[in-house]
């Protein structure tokens, strides 16, 4: 099997050290087929990348994609994020690891922050590509119980973003993301031609993965042609010793029905902007899906009739309208 894209993260992997991530990345290469042209990944915070010497060490020995958590660019947002770094830390990492020769950079912004304006998002983006990163992922702020702002927030220490507020910003940001020449090729991804991110891609497609570490997630095709779905454990003592015995260290994992596999293929590929297509489906029958989905796609009519939904002799894709109730939609195939 060989791999063209080894991704490091999530987490803020470039808190290790360097002798640490040269073993991690050396361990890859020495136990897996990996491509000569594979996209290689490095998440990273600004602030944790230390200076441009590291930046062109890390570039020399292999990384050729960086994936930075930048947030935002204003710093009072920042800091109400628990972010620890400015937006002065982006522009200097950024420039440094240019110099350094990453020609692939992607930049994580989060809009709809409490008491940010459509406006004040707007200025992210702005200051954003002037930097011209290749690709830019675009997320709207969520409220995930057991986080720190979650618990603010059941405190009433602010107040969430209405959903028409945050669906308002998502639009401008994306008609000027695309006025700027960034491709929407996924809800909330953005990329210059030629940079969709080669590895998340992957979980849009419904391609194989491979999850090495604590918690990591995969998903592979079995000798026996079953797709299996599987989590690692989360507990370092318990993964090194079953890695010590020879075992795989899965925490969950389960071995997919076929329409396991076909619904989270249409789950995920309704993200991409061009949704997902028959041939893929079915030995490419048209009419074998129809069949197959036939309680589905009458229920969906009401969301094509409604403009949300697009369903062709092609396939089936959301219009920029129907991204706005997207898990509704994409719910309805599961």
């Amino acid at each position: 099997m060989c791999f063209d894209s080894v991704y490091f993260g999530g987490g803020t992997p470039s808190v290790l050290s360097d002798d640490q991530l040269a073993d991690l990345l050396e361990a890859v290469r020495a136990n897996y087929n990996i491509t000569g042209d594979a996209e290689i990944t490095l998440e990273a915070n600004p602030g944790t990348l230390g200076d441009g010497s590291r930046l062109k060490w890390l570039r020399s020995i292999g990384f050729n994609r960086l994936s930075m958590g930048v947030q935002s660019m204003n710093n009072d947002r920042l800091k109400f994020l628990g972010r620890i770094h400015d937006s002065e830390a982006v522009v200097r990492d950024f420039v440094a690891a240019r110099e350094a020769g990453f020609d692939n950079i992607n930049l994580d912004i989060i809009f709809s922050v409490p008491g940010e304006s459509v406006e004040d998002a707007l200025d992210d983006i702005r200051a954003i590509v002037t930097l011209k990163p290749e690709h830019i992922s675009f997320y709207s702020l969520q409220l995930e119980e057991g986080t720190p702002f979650f618990e603010m927030w059941s405190a009433c220490e602010f107040e969430e973003v209405a959903d028409e507020d945050d669906r308002f910003t998502f639009h401008r940001g994306s008609a000027m993301l695309g006025h700027f020449g960034y491709e929407h090729y996924e809800i909330s991804n953005f990329s210059k031609p030629g940079f969709r991110s080669r590895h998340n891609s992957k979980y849009w497609n419904a391609s194989d993965y491979l999850g090495l570490g604590l918690g990591a997630s995969g998903y592979l095709t079995e000798p026996d042609g079953v797709r299996l779905r599987y989590s690692n454990m989360t507990s370092l003592t318990d993964y090194c010793e079953a890695c010590d015995r020879g075992e795989l260290p899965l925490g969950e994992s389960h071995r997919n029905s076929t329409h396991d596999d076909v619904s989270e293929a249409v789950f995920t590929g309704l993200r991409r902007k061009e949704g997902i297509r028959y041939a893929d489906f079915f030995d490419g029958s048209e009419t074998a899906f129809r069949s197959y989905y036939a309680d589905e796609l009458a229920e969906a009519q009401e969301f094509v009739d409604g403009g949300f939904l697009i369903i062709d002799e092609d396939g089936l894709r959301l219009t920029e309208k129907g991204v706005d109730i997207s898990n509704r939609i994409m719910a309805i195939f599961v």
